[in-house]
């Protein structure tokens, strides 16, 4: 008889043509963590890029990196800490690994993730109400999920600031920013943080290449900038089904992002 959990990973193991879970080589604890919780899920590691190994001198000179694009598309004018940048440059590398093998589809999972164990989710419904134009899909997100009173008169006021000159977001992504209803467990998506653990289909994989080359967006960036701007259709998964460890722990989040 089928446990839970591997009938949990089966959802996963059926519906994606390949699982990711990004790391690298001296997150030992963290590989050994996942490799223990998420035993049944048929993923595998990929090695990304270690800040401490990274010169941002070097990445720009090699046109892997641009610190005046980044500067262009931070909304308060910062180029990308090493960290982000070895971020991007390993969900970029998936990407590319996507495409290299023609997987139609995968999901992407951080090496810090865990599951949510709330009571309740059910997978099998989650995937039913998902359209089949679907091109990204977050289980595990944060902020804005959905609209507040404040929310909206927030929004009021970044459409007079675009309007005036004071804010680099278009109006389209000013409009998107919240999450929208959808479906029983599934949003509409809008601006969110986090790629701990996300599913992209091979069109949004080749367009996240094409608006990272070379690297100019922190990569939970590159794909909000994408989704409010309706150049895919992307969408939330309502509960979570992932959450991401190290955002409760920032010692362990600033030692490999800071």
């Amino acid at each position: 008889m089928i446990n839970q959990q591997q009938e949990f990973f089966n959802h996963f193991n059926t519906f994606f043509n390949h699982i990711y879970v990004l790391t690298i080589e001296r997150a030992k604890e963290r590989q050994e963590a996942i490799s223990k919780e998420f035993e049944g899920l048929n993923f595998n590691f990929f090695h990304g890029f270690d800040k401490k190994n990274l010169d941002s001198m070097e990445l720009e000179q090699n046109n892997i990196y641009s610190s005046s694009k980044a500067i262009k598309n931070s909304r308060y004018n910062k180029p990308m800490k090493l960290g982000e940048i070895a971020c991007s440059m390993g969900h970029k590398a998936i990407y590319e690994d996507m495409i290299a093998n023609n997987y139609s589809n995968a999901l992407i999972l951080e090496d810090d993730v865990s599951i949510n164990n709330e009571p309740g989710i059910n997978l099998e419904n989650i995937f039913k109400q998902l359209p089949k134009n679907w091109d990204l899909v977050y289980f595990d997100y944060f902020k804005n999920d959905k609209a507040t009173l404040v929310g909206t008169t927030k929004q009021l006021v970044y459409h007079l600031q675009k309007k005036l000159g004071f804010l680099k977001w278009s109006h389209t992504t000013i409009s998107n920013l919240y999450a929208k209803p959808f479906s029983a467990n599934l949003k509409i998506a809008g601006y969110h943080d986090f790629t701990s653990a996300y599913a992209i289909n091979l069109k949004t994989a080749k367009l996240l290449i094409e608006k990272q080359t070379p690297i100019c967006y922190p990569a939970d960036h590159a794909l909000s900038y994408i989704i409010t701007n309706k150049l895919i259709n992307a969408y939330i998964t309502v509960p979570k089904i992932f959450f991401q460890k190290s955002q409760t722990n920032k010692e362990m989040y600033n030692s490999y992002v800071e």
